[in-house]
This record gives C-alpha cells, structure tokens and sequence, in this order.
C-alpha cells in the first residue's frame, strides 16, 4: 500500500482501513470456500486458500496490513466451530504463519521476485510452503485440543490435514496472486492470444480426462495424473512463470472437483484421504512446472540480454575508429568491421574466411606470425598479445602502411578467439617525422627559441638558448621567464602578454636581457602566441637572437661618423661670393683686408701655387710663339 507523499492523515488512515477490511473480507469469502471442504474436522481442510492470500499480502502490501489477515481468520473460525479463546489462537496463528512465509521469503528468496530463478523457486517452497505452514497447524490444533473441540487422538490427522491445505495455498494461490499483482496486464500478440485459447481448451480437455470421468471406468483407474505435466510444460515454454502457475490453478480447480466427485487417480475411500493425495500431487507439479518456467523465463532474458549485448557491441564496432578483426585458432578471419573495409580497402565478404597472414599480413611477417600462433597455441605465450605494437600493414593494393596493433585473446571452451583491434597511424607518422624534423632544427637553431605558458613559467629551451643565457635545459625548465629580465625592465613583459591577448605577433623588440653569470646581453625578441583549435591562447613561443655584436657595430659606426663630421666642420672651404678687386685682382676676406689672390686661395684651401707662364703673356712680353705640333 503506497500513498503520496504530502497526503493528509486522514485520507491515510482511511485508504488503511479499506485495504483491511477489504483483506478480512476476502479472507472471510476465502476461508468459508475451504472449510465446505473440511472432512477431518470442521476447522481443518486440505484445501486453504488464505494462506495463500495472506502471504501474498504480506509480500506485496507489507506487513502492515496483519490487522486484516487477524481479523478474516477471527471472523471465519469464529462463525466454524469453537469458542473465542480457541478462535484467537487458530487467528493468531493464521497471522503469524502469513508473517513468517514473508519474512522468510524476502530475507532469502528476494521477496516477491522469488519466481524469476529455478532456485529461488525451491527457497520459496521449502520457506513458504513447507517451513512457514507448520506455525498454523499447531496453533489452531493445540488451541482446539486444549478448548476440548478436537480429540488429542486426532491430532496428528488433523495437524496434517491443515498442514497439507495450507501449503497448498502457498504453493498453488500465493503465485498466481503475486505475480498478477505485479503486472496485471498481459502483453500478449494475437497469435499469443490465439494460443492461449488453444491452451485452455487442451487443459479443460486434459481435465476433464483425467479427473472429470468422461474416461472408460477400466482406464480412469490408471494413474493419468502425468497427462496434466505435458499442458504446464507447453505453458511454461511458451509464456511463463505468472500463465504457468494461473493453468495450474484452473488445473487444481478442476482435479478438485472431480476428485470430490469420485473420478481420477486419487479417489479413495474417503473425502479427505482423496484431497490430500491430490493436494500432493498438485504441490509437486506446480512447483516443478513454475520451477521450469521461471528457468525458460531466465533463459529467455539471458538470451534476450546476449541478443543485445551483441548487437551493442556490434554497434559499438562499427562505430569504432579503429579496425576491429576477428580470428579463430586456425587463423581465419571471422569478423571484419567496417573501419577496417576503410583501412586495407576490402569488404567483409572479402575477408571473413581467408587466412589473415594472406590479407593484412606482408609477405615479410607471414612466417613470424603462423609460428607465434603455433607458439601461443603450444603454451599460451605470446610476445605481441595484450600489448600495443606498431608494425606494417598489407592493403589491398599492396602498398604498406603503419599501424598500431594491440591483439586480445579469448578463450571460449577449448579452442582461442582473437580480436585485434588495428589503427592507421600513417598519419601520426608523417607528423612525427614533421615534428622531428622540426625539432631537430629548433635545436641546431643559434638562436635561443623559448617556449612558456601563458603565466611565464618556461617549457621548452634549446641548445640555441643555453648559449645565449648560460643556462642548461635542467637549469631553467619549470622557472618563470622572468629570471631572464633585468630589474629595470620588469615592465615589459606584462606590456608583451597584453599584446598577444590581443592577437599582436611581436617582431624584432629590441632589448636587454641577463645571462646566467649577470651579464647583460642585448637580444632582438620574436614573440609569437600558440593557440589551440578554439583561438585560446595556450602558450607562448619567443626567439632571441643576441644582437651585441650588431649592437657593437652600429655603435662603432656611430663613432665613425661623429668623427668624421668633426673632421669636416676642419676642413676649409670656399663658398659664396668672393669681392676681387678689378684692377689688381686682390681679394678681400672676411676680416675687411684686402689679400693676394695667391695668399687667398692658400689661406682657405689645402692648394699651393707653382708659377709658370701661359703662351699670351709669353708673347706679349717676350715676343715668343710656340711652335705648334
């Protein structure tokens, strides 16, 4: 009995109070039923069904509810036989016999779930139905025996008699009622539905036959009880446990009347001895026939649970990134996924059922592969199993290729299966080769090619940089950058993080840096961010290349030209205009003194004179002409 959280007391209280009643009166209804059966004595018959409706109450509605089982089993016996006192205790121990099966059944049979194994089947029979069952017998017998309603010389025929309905009511009632209480509706396909009826007409049939007298008298007398297992065991395959234990109570019900009647295998002499035959043979075939169903049922779920297992885990293959390929002992492809039709270019029915050596395997380690199979077979060792190995691989078209191979075995029966699972790393090859191609020119590198984090702690560090700064690898490797930078410029590599998160690449930012021995260096710094496929900067890559000599030079040169500027500004000049007189051909300087040509010309420029004297004046004074050539 279950009720929302938040519900008033009230409403609990009364929807309480309605479950018990309800169960009394039910037990009451089922209780007058079995004593129209009661040979031995009035308060005891071989056929019982509250008990089973009590233990089925108590497993589905819990033990709460004990009120309406006391109160059915009051009621009922004190309208039977006996006074009050002997009522009481045949109520107390209906009661108690309820509360034991259940408790037992759900501390070692899992509760209401004690039909879904063949075990817990036999747990529920022996607890329930054969343990349990004893609590009522004697207490309602020795209540009877000491009120004086029942001979102490009856007692053990009396003891069994109750003994034997009440478990009865377990074995027969509490199922059906159990397992419908758990799913009361039935899923059933037409052709189910058309079965079904076709299986209730064979067991009225079987019925009928064996109990209903409608046999010879000659053959009624055989013991054809064994023609009813064949029915159950048709149910129990074809549906399960809750079908099977319902035809087995509509079977019940049909022995039970025509046994009573005087017909079938079981009619003696007396009423009683007759039912208690029968409610043996009806114990023991109902629990080998809900024993075998609930073994189909399991069965069915475990093939069910396989079915999808597989079929995830076919699902889970084809899906996979790497080649999945199946092998049996003998080396013969059984499975051959799709990725692996991508990877060597053949189809499934191209390889399931070819030797592997022949279709992945090149021609190379053909014989290394069949003698290691042969080795692992011989002693169930293996150098490449359970491990990851990379190696070459054979495509269709012939061409070899890289792979990283891991292979499984597993060992079904008596025989190996093998699963290897084949990745394409050709791919991750050529970019190993790139990066170690790029390693390797990092390292030759003269420059000094750093690699940090975003926060300045250091990575990476070449060859290139420890002679720059003096500082080995193991030196500098985990410590902030900052080790590098002169107190005096502390401020600029937080100018410099600024700009890369800003997506600026740096170029040629000349500074000062300090080596090992604190010396500092000047450096041209080459500032690049890395970033990953999102644009998040997850690492910084600059290049210093010490420029001292560079700077050395530029500053040599520097002097050079400061120097010959001052040489220069020494060097005398003749510019602008130059006052000559034009008589005597004097030329005045700048300090007003009229001077020589020759002496001017001296004082302002590095000349000197020789003199000579040209062909005119050599003529005009002379009188001589030079020959001509």
């Amino acid at each position: 009995m279950r009720v929302r959280w938040g519900t008033p007391r009230v409403v609990v209280l009364g929807l309480a109070a309605v479950v018990v009643l309800g169960l009394a009166a039910v037990y009451v209804l089922a209780g007058k039923l079995g004593l129209l059966l009661a040979f031995v004595h009035a308060s005891a018959t071989a056929v019982w069904p509250p008990t089973g409706i009590a233990l089925a109450a108590f497993l589905l509605l819990g033990y709460r509810v004990w009120p309406g089982i006391f109160l059915g089993a009051f009621l009922v016996n004190l309208t039977t036989a006996g006074s009050v006192a002997t009522t009481l205790g045949i109520a107390t121990g209906n009661t108690l016999e309820g509360l034991a099966g259940a408790y037992l059944v759900n501390r070692f049979a899992h509760g209401v779930h004690a039909f879904d194994r063949p075990q817990e089947v036999f747990k529920f029979a022996v607890l329930a139905a054969l343990a349990s069952t004893t609590v009522s017998p004697f207490f309602g017998v020795t209540s009877l025996a000491l009120g004086g309603y029942a001979d102490w010389a009856e007692y053990g025929r009396i003891w069994l008699t109750w003994w034997l309905g009440d478990a009865g009511g377990a074995l027969i009632v509490a199922p059906v009622l159990l397992l419908w209480g758990q799913g009361p509706r039935a899923h059933w396909t037409l052709a189910q539905v058309k079965e079904v009826g076709l299986l209730l007409v064979t067991l009225l049939l079987v019925g009928l036959a064996v109990f209903g007298g409608v046999l010879p008298i000659t053959i009624e007398t055989y013991p054809l009880g064994f023609l009813c297992i064949p029915v159950l065991v048709w149910t129990a395959f074809r549906f399960g446990p809750r079908e099977t234990v319902t035809a087995t109570l509509l079977l019940s019900g049909i022995a039970i009347w025509g046994t009573l009647s005087g017909f079938g295998p079981f009619a003696r002499e007396t009423q009683n001895e007759s039912l208690l035959l029968l409610q043996a043979f009806m114990g023991v075939t109902a629990i080998m026939a809900l024993a075998l169903a609930a073994g189909v049922s399991e069965h069915r779920q475990a093939v069910a649970a396989r079915t999808r297992e597989e079929a995830n885990t076919r699902a889970i293959l084809d899906m996979a990134l790497d080649a999945v390929i199946g092998m049996d002992d003998h080396g013969i492809i059984t499975n051959w996924n799709p990725r692996a039709e991508v990877i060597f270019g053949r189809t499934a029915g191209e390889a399931v059922g070819k030797k592997l050596s022949e279709v992945v395997i090149p021609p190379q380690y053909r014989e290394a592969h069949i003698r290691g199979l042969r080795h692992f077979l011989a002693t169930g060792q293996g150098p490449v199993l359970n491990r990851r190995i990379e190696i070459t691989a054979l495509r269709r078209d012939g061409t070899e290729f890289p792979v990283e191979l891991s292979i499984l075995p597993l060992k079904v029966g008596a025989s190996y299966r093998f699963n290897a699972f084949v990745a394409d790393i050709t791919e991750r090859k050529r970019a190993e080769e790139r990066n170690a191609r790029l390693a390797a020119i990092v390292e030759s590198s003269e420059d000094a090619i750093i690699g940090k984090t975003p926060e300045g702690i250091v990575v990476t560090w070449n060859r290139g940089a420890e002679h720059i700064f003096g500082y080995t690898a193991e030196e500098v490797l985990g410590q902030p950058i900052a080790m590098l930078i002169p107190p005096d410029r502390s401020d600029e590599e937080p100018k410099v993080i600024e700009r890369l998160r800003r997506g600026e690449r740096i170029e040629h930012f000349d500074t000062v840096r300090r080596r090992k021995d604190g010396e500092e260096i000047a450096v041209s710094l080459t500032i690049s961010p890395i970033k990953d496929e999102a644009g998040t900067i997850i690492g910084i890559s600059k290049i210093a290349r010490d420029i001292s000599e560079r700077q050395r030079a530029k500053e040599e040169l520097e002097r050079l030209v400061r120097d010959l500027m001052d040489a220069l500004a020494q060097v005398k000049t003749m510019k602008g205009l130059l006052p000559i007189c034009s008589s005597c051909k004097k030329i005045r300087s700048d300090e007003n003194y009229w001077k020589n040509i020759e002496t001017y010309i001296e004082e302002h420029s590095e000349a000197s004179f020789t003199h000579g004297i040209c062909p005119v004046c050599a003529q005009k004074l002379y009188g001589y002409q030079p020959k001509k050539d």
